[in-house]
This record gives C-alpha cells, sequence and structure tokens, in this order.
C-alpha cells in the first residue's frame, strides 16, 4: 500500500529559529496589506520576532518575573502559547496548548502580551495574518530536576525502545529552548518533512477507526547534536502518539544550537498532523 495517498505529514518548528533563513531573502520593498483578514497557515515568509530569537531571548529574559510562590512550590515546566500575528505586526489570539503551573502559564501569557510588535507573515507579496507559538521553560536552576508538565511517555516498549530518554542530560544539564542558532534537521524543513513522510506508518488502528489530528511532540537537540528525551506533549490515540515517537526516534543527528557561540542543549517542539485522506480500512 502507498502510504503517501493518505498521510499527510505537516511539520512547524515552534523553536522559531528555523525560519529565520527565509528572512534573508527579504528585500527593502514594502509589500501592501492583504485585504483578507484570512490566517496563512503556511505563508511564504513566516512572522518572526522583530530582531530575530537573540532578541526575543533577551526580552523574555528581562521580562521574566519569577511567581514566588511558584519558586516555593518549586513549579517548573513548559508553556506554549499559540497566537496570530496581525498584520500590523500586532499579537492576538492567543491560545495555550501546553500547561504547566498556573502561575507559569500566566507569566508566559503576561511576557507574550508586552512583546513588542512582531515583522508580520508575507504570502504571495502580500502582509498576511499568520499563527505561530513560542515555548517557554521554566527553570529555576541548573541542578533543579526538570518537570515535564503534561507530556505523556509512553508505556509501550515500542515507545520506550525510541524514546531515547535520558534523565541525566535533562536533570544535569541547562536546557534552552530559545537561543541565538537554533539547531535544524541538516537537510533542511523539506528533508524532515520527506524522513518522517518516508517512516511513518499509520497504525491500523487508527485507520479502521478513522483517527487523525494533530500530535505535538517535544524532543532535546543535545549539543553533540544527538536527538534524545522525545515525548507526546499533546497526544490523540495511544497508536499515533506511539508511531510518532518511533519515528522521531530514527533521526539521525541534528545540527546542534547555539548560543553565545557555544553550542547547547535545545528543548524543540514538533507538531505532526496525522491525515487520512481515504475510507478508513475495515475491521479484520
Amino acid at each position: 500500500m502507498d502510504l503517501h495517498r493518505f498521510i499527510s505529514v505537516s511539520l512547524l518548528y515552534v523553536v522559531l529559529g528555523t525560519a529565520l533563513s527565509a528572512a534573508s531573502s527579504l528585500t527593502a520593498q514594502n509589500p501592501p496589506l492583504s485585504g483578507s483578514d484570512k490566517i496563512i497557515t503556511d505563508p511564504e515568509i513566516v512572522p518572526m520576532y522583530t530582531g530575530g530569537t537573540a532578541e526575543m531571548h533577551r526580552f523574555i529574559s528581562n521580562t521574566l518575573s519569577y511567581p514566588p510562590d511558584a519558586v516555593a512550590r518549586n513549579a517548573q515546566g513548559l508553556v506554549v502559547y499559540t497566537f496570530v500575528v496581525e498584520k500590523d505586526g500586532t499579537l492576538s489570539d492567543f491560545n495555550i496548548i501546553h500547561r504547566a503551573d498556573s502561575l507559569l502559564n500566566e507569566e508566559a501569557l503576561r511576557i507574550l502580551k508586552n512583546m513588542p510588535p512582531w515583522r508580520p507573515a508575507r504570502h504571495k507579496g502580500e502582509i498576511v495574518r499568520a499563527e505561530t507559538y513560542v515555548p517557554m521553560y521554566f527553570k529555576l536552576n541548573k541542578n533543579a530536576r526538570m518537570a515535564t508538565g503534561t507530556s505523556r511517555p509512553s508505556s509501550s516498549a515500542t515507545a520506550k525502545a525510541y524514546a531515547k530518554t535520558d534523565r541525566g542530560l535533562l536533570e544535569n544539564n541547562d536546557i534552552y529552548t530559545i537561543v541565538d542558532k537554533m539547531p535544524y534537521y541538516e537537510a533542511g524543513e523539506k528533508g524532515l518533512a520527506n524522513f518522517i513522510s518516508h517512516n511513518i506508518r499509520y497504525p491500523r488502528e487508527a485507520l479502521q477507526q478513522g483517527i487523525e489530528g494533530r500530535i505535538l511532540c517535544s524532543f532535546v537537540v543535545a549539543a553533540d547534536g544527538t536527538v534524545s528525551n522525545i515525548e507526546v506533549v499533546e497526544g490523540l490515540h495511544s497508536s499515533l502518539n506511539d508511531e510518532a515517537i518511533r519515528v522521531l526516534g530514527l533521526m539521525p543527528r541534528w545540527i546542534p544550537g547555539e548560543n553565545g557561540g557555544e553550542k547547547v542543549n535545545v528543548k524543540c517542539l514538533l507538531p505532526i498532523d496525522f491525515t487520512i485522506d481515504e475510507e478508513p480500512i475495515p475491521a479484520m
């Protein structure tokens, strides 16, 4: 069976820095505003924090005020909001897709709402509305055990084998989410999409039940480029969750991220859309 007939895998880097290469192609021209208010899901030039990821990292660091009660309770974890970058660069329509402690959720939203206007997305020569999202990992100190929020480590033997869990890396090293130069798949976004689409195997049970949708995964790209600690942050069916982990576990080394000129460990988020374009397989 040709899986490419019915599997659509959509990839979007939450780490934002992967989109910066597209920004280098911008010209000095000011494109017109689109007459449509439609949110473009895959613009030719994605929205970007003005000044790039390094400036956004500095803004978040300077704006962050760790809630005292969260400190007292050793509350840590990953918070992710989606939002729309409007045509004037302002941010709207905030929606949390990964939660941690309620106080950390509120602090992440406060930071986003205080951000200056972004450079809006561009599509077909026009400035358009587009959705993006930013991960913020709240961590109290270098040696603190990193909370996993609502991540769902799978109990299946297959997923455990491919998740490449390394607690020592998480507990004894700094793990960044936003750095000057984000890690990236050596063959680029298109190469990563091709890798996943060629290796993914849509679970028969999910096909039979017609289950489809987006699975949000997280993983760490270490300073040496190895990929580890693969988890499902927001999942669907257990078989789809496990398949997402299995496929990501097959990935070769990435080009590691850098911060201040040094290679560092970076936590990345990657959504994978499972879409069935044919009728579900009938049960045996």
